[in-house]
């Protein structure tokens, strides 16, 4: 991902927030190996302790991919708020039709 310049962002699933992720410092902490796909963080935004997943656009401006392959963990996406940038802007969808399928793996 880091090679190919991918985007990478996380969505908390309690308050909805999308935040950029920084690849050289997920790989940093995680190796280069690591796979961002389920991977669960603790929502960064003030007062929220909700945990996050994973998106990642091929693009600037391109489609959101939701990196969530379990399927406990994606039924739980559809109680998700939705998705906000700063200042309450509506967040660009990403597409559920993409998720990885346990076959694709």
């Amino acid at each position: 991902m880091q090679r190919l310049q991918i985007q990478v962002r996380t969505q908390c699933r309690r308050c909805g927030a999308l935040m950029r992720a920084d690849l050289d410092e997920l790989v940093a902490r995680y190796g280069g190996n690591a796979s961002l796909i389920d991977r669960q963080e603790q929502c960064r935004m003030v007062a929220c302790d909700g945990a996050t997943f994973y998106l990642a656009a091929r693009r600037y401006g391109g489609p959101w991919r939701i990196l969530v392959d379990d399927a406990a963990l994606r039924d739980g996406l559809s109680l998700c708020p939705p998705a906000h940038l700063a200042h309450g802007r509506p967040a660009p969808v990403a597409n559920a039709a993409d998720l990885p399928s346990p076959q694709r793996r």
